[in-house]
C-alpha cells in the first residue's frame, strides 16, 4: 500500500513539472543565466543558496571540483567520496570496491554531510558507490551547515537519517552541450581488472543529451584481515554495470526555463570470497528538475526524485565444508520532491522561500532458505519541511544570510525485529535556523561566519537492528543489535574563516569550526569477530577543527596546493563511564594533502596526489574500540596524447594507486589491498 501511493504520488508529481513547458509565455528577452558559456558556469555556485550566483557572492566556503579535476581524479575504490579527499576537512574511509565509505567531515561522523544530485538528495554511503562521474559537469562542496535550505536523506540504512549539518556534497550534471562528443575507454590492471566506458553526448535544437554505459570486473583481492570474521578461501568476485541516460530541454527561443531528466541504474554482482558470500546489489536514481525565469529577477525550481536501493546477499556457515544457511537483503524506495521561488532584489539580494517532502520505505529481510521472505523491519518515514531565507547586500562589500526551517518527521512501522512494535507511529518537529556573514576587504581578501542548527531521529535500522535481540556475541549472527530506546539527536555548527590573496596567484584559506551533537546517535562496535555493532544515544558529542589551505595556479595547466585539518572531538555521556571522553569514531586528529596537476604543450599530463590520515577509533566505546592508522597514501595520474586532430584523438594513460603500497587496516577486519595500476586507451570522436 505504501509503494503504490509512492508511485502515484510521483506520476502526479512529475505531471507538476511538466505542465509549465505547456503554460509559459515565450519571451525573447536575452537572459544572462541561460546564455552563460562553459567556462562562465564554472565561476558559478548554485548549492548556497539555489539561485546562480558568482561564489564570491555567497557567505559559505564553496569547493568547485571541475569536469577536468574529476577526469584526473584516482580513485581505488571507485567511490565518489575519493574525488574530494584532497579537500581540508574531508577525511576518506572506504573499506574497498564493494563497501561503503565511513569516513568523517568536520570530524563529526560519516553521517553529517549529505549528498545530492542537482540540488536533491541521495544516499551518502550507497550512492557515491553506484553514480557514474562522466555524466557530471562539476562537483560543489559546501563546507559548513546547509540544514536550512537542504533537509535530511531518510536513508535508514547503514548509519541512518543523514544530515546536512556539517556540510553537504552536490554532483552538477551535464546539461548544456556545446558540441558532439564520443569516447571509449579501455583500461586493465591489478586484481586482473578489466574496465570498459563508452559515452556519448549530443544536442538536437533545443534538446541537449547524453547517455553511456560501464563495465569493470575484476579477480579482486583478499581485503581481510588475518583470520578475519570474513574468512576468504579464494579471491573475491567483482562485477559491476552502470547504464545512464540524461536529456536536457533549453528552448532555443525562449531562454527563460530548462527541464532536465537524468536515469541512472546499477547491477552490482560479486562474492565477499567464499561460494555462498555471494551478493546482488541493484540501484536505481531517477532526478528530474524544472526551472521558469517568470521575471528577470524571479525563479521557479522544482526537482522530483526516486531512489531505490536493492541489497541481497547470502549468510553461509563456515566449516571445512560451507553450507548455505540464508539470502538476506534490504529493499529502500525513497521519493523526495522539492520546490522553491527565489527572487532577485537591490542588485545582489536574494529572497528565497520553499517546500521539500520525503517519504522512505524500509524493509529488512530473510528468505531462510524457504522459498518467501520474512521481514524483519518493515516501515515507512515522510519528511516534510517549509523554508526562508534571505541573502541581502546592504554594502558592496558586506553579505548577511538568515534563514528558518520548518521540519518534521513521521514514522509508521509495521515490523520491528519480526515483530509488531510497542509503539507504531512516531513523530518529530523541530524550527531550524542559519546565520551567516561575509566581508569583502577587496577582491582577494575577506571573512566569513556561518551557524546553523539541525535534528536527526534515530533510523529504523538504529532501533530494530539486523540481527535477533540476544544475539549479542553468538557466531554466525554478523550485523547490527537491535535498540528500541533511542532518541532523536540535536546539533549546531559553526564556522569562520578568512581567505587571503598573495602575490603571484596563491591564496590562503584558513577556517575554524566546531559542532555539538546532543542525544548524538553513534554505531558502537560490539564485536569483532562476529562483527558485530549497536547504535547508542550519547548526552552530547563535539568535533572542533581548523583548516589551512594554501593553493597556486602558476600557469593555465600548471598548479599545487597543500592543506592541513587538525581535528579534536569528543564524546560526552555522564551516564557510561566506557564512552565518556574518547574520541568519536573514525574522527582523526590531523589530516594532510598535497598535490599538484601539470599539462604540458605536448599535451602530457601529470596528476600526482598524497594524503596522510594521522588514524582514527571505530568505536567510542574506550574498552571495545581498535585504532586504525591509515598513514600515507600516494596517488599518481600519467597520462599522454597519442594522436590528436580537431576530429578525433587517442590518449594513453597510467593510473597508480597506493605508489607506497600501504597496507593498513581498516574497521570491521577490512584492510587496504595496497599497491594496484590501471593502464589504457581513450579514444574520442567529435
Amino acid at each position: 500500500m505504501i509503494k503504490n501511493t509512492s508511485v502515484g504520488f510521483a506520476v502526479f508529481l512529475i505531471f507538476l513539472q511538466t505542465a509549465p513547458l505547456c503554460l509559459a509565455q515565450q519571451d525573447t528577452s536575452k537572459i544572462d543565466y541561460f546564455a552563460l558559456s562553459l567556462d562562465e558556469l564554472m565561476q558559478v555556485v548554485i548549492t548556497p543558496s539555489k539561485f546562480p550566483q558568482l561564489a564570491g557572492n555567497v557567505t559559505q566556503k564553496i569547493d568547485v571540483i571541475t569536469s577536468q579535476n574529476i577526469e584526473a581524479a584516482i580513485a581505488g575504490n571507485r567511490n565518489i567520496s575519493e574525488v574530494i579527499s584532497k579537500l581540508p576537512g574531508a577525511s576518506v574511509v572506504s573499506l574497498s570496491r564493494n563497501d561503503a565509505n565511513w569516513g568523517t567531515y568536520g570530524g563529526i561522523g560519516p553521517k553529517y554531510s549529505t549528498y545530492m544530485l542537482n540540488g536533491l538528495v541521495i544516499d551518502a554511503f550507497v550512492d557515491p558507490m553506484s553514480l557514474d562521474l562522466n555524466a557530471v559537469e562539476k562537483i560543489e562542496v559546501q563546507r559548513g551547515p546547509a540544514s536550512v535550505f537542504y533537509p535530511n536523506f531518510l536513508s535508514q540504512d547503514f548509519a541512518g537519517s543523514q544530515s546536512p549539518l556539517a556540510g553537504t556534497v552536490n554532483l552538477i550534471l551535464k546539461e548544456r552541450i556545446s558540441e558532439t562528443r564520443t569516447f571509449i575507454r579501455n583500461s586493465f590492471g591489478s586484481f586482473n581488472t578489466l574496465n570498459s566506458q563508452l559515452y556519448h553526448q549530443s544536442r538536437s535544437g533545443s534538446l541537449h543529451y547524453l547517455g553511456g554505459i560501464s563495465y569493470e570486473q575484476s579477480d579482486y583481492t583478499d581485503y581481510g584481515s588475518p583470520d578475519s570474521w570474513l574468512n576468504m578461501r579464494k579471491n573475491p568476485l567483482y562485477k559491476k554495470i552502470k547504464g545512464y541516460a540524461g536529456l536536457t530541454y533549453l528552448p532555443e527561443d525562449n531562454d527563460r526555463q530548462k527541464l532536465n531528466i537524468y536515469l541512472h541504474g546499477t547491477k552490482h554482482d560479486g562474492d565477499r570470497g567464499r561460494v555462498y558470500l555471494g551478493f546482488q546489489n541493484d540501484y536505481f536514481t531517477f532526478n528530474s528538475g524544472y526551472e521558469l525565469k517568470l521575471k528577470d529577477n524571479l525563479l521557479f525550481q522544482s526537482h522530483l526524485g526516486v531512489r531505490s536501493y536493492k541489497r541481497a546477499w547470502q549468510e553461509s556457515n563456515f566449516g571445512i565444508i560451507d553450507t548455505l544457511k540464508s539470502l538476506d537483503g534490504v529493499d529502500q524506495f525513497i521519493l523526495p520532491v522539492d520546490f522553491s521561488l527565489s527572487y532577485m532584489h537591490h542588485t545582489r539580494s536574494v529572497f528565497s522561500i520553499g517546500a521539500d517532502f520525503q517519504t522512505a520505505d524500509y524493509a529488512t529481510w530473510t528468505d531462510r532458505l524457504n522459498g518467501f521472505k520474512l521481514y524483519g523491519n518493515k516501515a515507512n518515514a515522510r519528511q516534510l519541511g517549509i523554508y526562508s531565507q534571505e541573502e541581502w547586500h546592504p554594502l558592496d562589500e558586506l553579505v548577511v544570510r538568515a534563514g528558518v526551517r520548518y521540519s518534521r518527521i513521521t514514522t509508521t512501522v509495521e515490523t520491528l525485529n519480526g515483530q509488531l512494535p510497542l509503539q507504531s507511529d512516531n513523530s518529530w518537529e523541530r524550527f531550524l535556523w542559519s546565520f551567516g556573514f561575509k566581508y569583502d576587504f577587496n577582491e582577494t581578501n575577506e571573512i566569513y561566519f556561518n551557524a546553523g542548527s539541525n535534528f536527526s531521529p534515530p533510523s529504523f535500522k538504529s532501533i530494530g537492528g539486523t540481527i535477533p535481540v540476544g544475539s549479542a556475541g553468538l557466531p554466525g549472527f554478523d550485523g547490527q543489535l537491535p535498540n528500541p530506546g533511542l532518541t532523536a539527536e540535536n546539533g549546531t555548527s559553526f564556522d569562520l574563516g578568512i581567505k587571503i590573496g598573495l602575490p603571484d596567484q596563491i591564496h590562503l584559506n584558513v577556517r575554524g569550526f566546531y559542532t555539538i551533537i546532543n542525544n548524538a546517535i553513534l554505531d558502537n562496535v560490539i564485536s569483532q569477530s562476529p562483527s558485530q555493532t549497536q547504535s547508542m544515544n550519547t548526552e552530547s558529542s563535539t568535533a572542533a577543527g581548523g583548516e589551512l589551505e594554501i593553493t597556486q595556479v602558476i600557469l593555465k595547466d600548471f598548479s599545487w596546493f597543500a592543506n592541513i585539518t587538525m581535528l579534536s572531538s569528543k564524546t560526552n555521556n555522564q551516564f557510561d563511564a566506557d564512552q565518556d571522553g574518547s574520541a568519536i569514531p573514525f574522527s582523526p586528529e590531523s589530516i594532510y594533502n598535497a598535490g599538484l596537476y601539470y599539462s604540458s604543450p605536448e599535451l602530457f599530463t601529470l596528476n600526482m596526489y598524497l594524503n596522510y590520515n594521522s588514524g582514527f577509533y571505530d568505536s567510542n566505546s574506550k574498552a571495545g574500540r581498535t585504532f586504525y592508522k591509515p598513514g600515507l597514501l600516494l596517488n599518481v595520474l600519467l597520462s599522454k596524447q597519442l594522436y590528436y586532430t580537431d576530429a578525433n584523438s587517442m590518449e594513453g594513460f597510467l593510473e597508480f594507486y597506493n605508489l607506497t603500497n600501504n597496507k593498513f587496516d581498516l574497521p570491521w577486519q577490512f584492510k587496504n589491498t595496497g599497491f594496484s595500476v590501471m593502464t589504457g586507451i581513450k579514444v574520442a570522436f567529435l
